[in-house]
């Protein structure tokens, strides 16, 4: 795990540019540095060594004849297989690392090798024979990678505020990316915040020619294998696989599911495993008894931290600044203070993250066939349910209460499956992005209709398409951008078995009732984790992950709230209409109605607009 960035094609001020991006990286790689710039390339790498510690994995890293050389983020599962291939194929390797079997297996097969990597990766890899350059992300999107055309040359980087840091492009809000970002809480790739930068989709790679001319691919398509193994030796096969390092291993362990199932198999396979948990004071939050309970069962080195509201209080106005790129997502928080916990006794943490949107782990897809029924009511009918479920039902600040669930079910009732789903997940409806924001594209909002439907219009089961949404916008934009800045800020590396390749492809080929079932919720995990868990655990309901922001936001935080979304300071930004954020804070300070979410929302893209795109005077 590591931090990447560079310059294709550069032309006046590159290197400058190159060395801005490299020192933004810092707490990415803190154990070596290297910038590489020749053949129409700089390459620059921040170092957190993992796999073969000596110097013969430092990178930018050339190969043999000193004409291909890259620039890389992430862990091949599957290199040693990859490697002893190269090996009977005529290589002699130098070291031990992963990136050398990228180089290697790139100079026997070309492109083609970038379809052969099982694991989590984006990379930069420059071909000094050809001139040609390709930007290349793995296929769940694990591994951050944004890139854009600039008068310097085309910049990427692992984060956005690395790019920001270089001064190669203005940091201008993208209308687009903001109107996306305060319906879904986060900005869907390929767009990011800002005009002009872009996210690499993953599974796709960018071809960039010595002239600087650009083609974008996929280079990893979906898997259309229908004959699953058995769980139980494919999730072992992958917790084996990402257990290897020359660092200590741990596992997050947060009392769920799966969590608690990719810790139970680390242990199986190392003997004994290291496990991190992180309790909370407020009892609606507090996992204690749950991941006590796995922890027992799984006999782990158990470790716990106590967090209390000033430790993550104190993180709220520093999330712009992790994240580098807008971000409302609570557990960001938590998740900060677990990766600084676990940091100070691991290097490598293995988590959980992905099972749910592989076999359908959330409360809401659950309720997709009811949603469905009940859109067959007149839309009068629905208005009516909905606004007596607001005027009847108490307003709760607990985590994933009731009442809130309810509310968000009628809301989002009248919808197809996937934007049924959407709505569900967001904060602001489509309607109401219209009057929170200065301004409103009816066309932006069309496109990201269109773009949220890509990769389910092929699938006709509305759980499944539901399924592949998640996993390619709210896993790959939101999950996975928490767990990757949220643990390199403290230069953690976190691995996530249930993304591995072969997992995938299982999950993929399962049958829909074997992922949900009579109303129960991950099926296959469940039947798993019975087995080898106490029943209460492996039955418990989904919880989520989060902070007490409801609470937070009438007290603790009221006045950062109020100071932050004043009005006058709100129009100089010029972004939300200061009276409807107003009447949010109003609603939700008197117990009206709870809108932690969009709060939050809104908050944290004003942190974010401060810190990066407002201009410096």
């Amino acid at each position: 795990m590591c931090g990447i960035a560079g310059v294709l094609a550069p032309s006046g001020g590159a290197a400058r540019v190159a060395r801005a991006m490299h020192a933004a990286l810092a707490h990415r790689g803190p154990d070596a540095e290297g910038i590489d710039g020749r053949d129409h390339t700089i390459l620059c790498h921040r170092r957190l060594s993992i796999l073969d510690l000596s110097p013969a994995g430092a990178q930018p890293m050339n190969d043999a004849s000193g004409m291909v050389r890259i620039t890389y983020n992430g862990e091949i599962y599957n290199y040693r297989e990859l490697r002893d291939e190269c090996v009977r194929r005529g290589v002699e390797f130098r070291g031990t690392s992963d990136t050398e079997v990228i180089l290697a297996l790139y100079v026997l097969e070309g492109e083609a090798a970038f379809g052969r990597l099982n694991g989590m990766f984006a990379f930069c890899l420059a071909d000094g024979r050809s001139g040609d350059a390709w930007l290349v992300r793995d296929p769940m999107g694990i591994k951050p990678l944004y890139w854009g055309e600039t008068a310097h040359g085309i910049v990427f980087a692992s984060e956005l505020g690395a790019i920001a840091n270089s001064g190669a492009i203005a940091m201008e809000v993208d209308r687009a990316a903001l109107q996306a970002y305060v319906q879904l809480d986060f900005v869907p790739g390929p767009m990011s915040i800002v005009r002009g930068i872009r996210k690499l989709p993953g599974g796709q790679l960018l071809q960039v020619s010595r002239g600087g001319r650009v083609s974008q691919r996929v280079y990893a398509r979906r898997s259309t294998e229908r004959k699953p193994r058995d769980f139980d030796s494919v999730i072992r096969a992958a917790v084996e696989r990402q257990l290897v390092a020359d660092v200590p291993v741990g596992v997050f362990l947060s009392g769920g599911i799966d969590s608690s199932i990719v810790a139970r198999v680390a242990a199986d396979v190392a003997g004994k495993i290291a496990t991190f948990s992180v309790a909370f004071d407020d009892p609606s939050f507090d996992e204690s008894r749950w991941f006590e309970l796995a922890a027992r069962a799984i006999g782990s080195d158990h470790h716990t931290e106590r967090l209390t509201a000033k430790a993550m209080l104190d993180l709220v106005p520093h999330i712009a600044a992790t994240v580098s790129e807008p971000l409302a997502d609570g557990s960001i928080l938590p998740t900060m203070l677990l990766s600084r916990f676990a940091s100070r006794h691991v290097k490598v943490a293995l988590s959980g993250d992905g099972a749910d949107e592989l076999f359908a782990g959330y409360p809401t897809h659950r309720v997709i066939n009811a949603g469905r029924t009940l859109a067959l009511l007149p839309r009068s009918v629905r208005r009516r349910l909905a606004a007596a479920a607001h005027r009847l039902l108490p307003v709760s600040h607990a985590n994933l209460s009731l009442d809130y669930r309810i509310k968000k079910f009628l809301e989002g009732a009248d919808r197809d499956p996937v934007v049924q789903n959407e709505r569900w997940l967001g904060s602001f409806a489509a309607e109401e992005v219209r009057n929170v924001l200065t301004s409103f594209d009816p066309r932006a909002q069309a496109e990201l209709l269109a773009l949220w439907h890509e990769p389910s219009h092929d699938i006709a089961d509305p759980l499944e398409a539901v399924l592949r949404t998640d996993q390619r916008f709210y896993l790959q934009d939101q999950v996975l951008v928490k767990v990757d800045r949220a643990s390199m800020a403290s230069s953690l590396e976190v691995r996530v078995p249930m993304l591995d390749l072969e997992v995938v492809r299982y999950a993929h080929a399962l049958p829909r009732d074997r992922k949900l079932r009579g109303g129960r919720s991950k099926w296959e995990l469940r039947e798993w984790a019975k087995r080898h868990f106490p029943p209460e655990l492996a039955e418990r309901p989904k919880k989520g992950f989060g902070a007490p922001l409801a609470r937070w936001f009438r007290g603790e935080l009221r006045e950062l709230l109020r100071d932050t979304l004043a009005p006058d300071a709100l129009a100089r930004d010029g972004f939300f209409q200061p009276h409807a954020v107003q009447q949010l804070l109003d609603d939700h300070e008197c117990g009206r109605r709870d809108e932690r979410k969009r709060l939050f929302n809104v908050l944290m893209f004003t942190l974010w607009y401060r810190q990066f795109g407002r201009p410096h005077a």
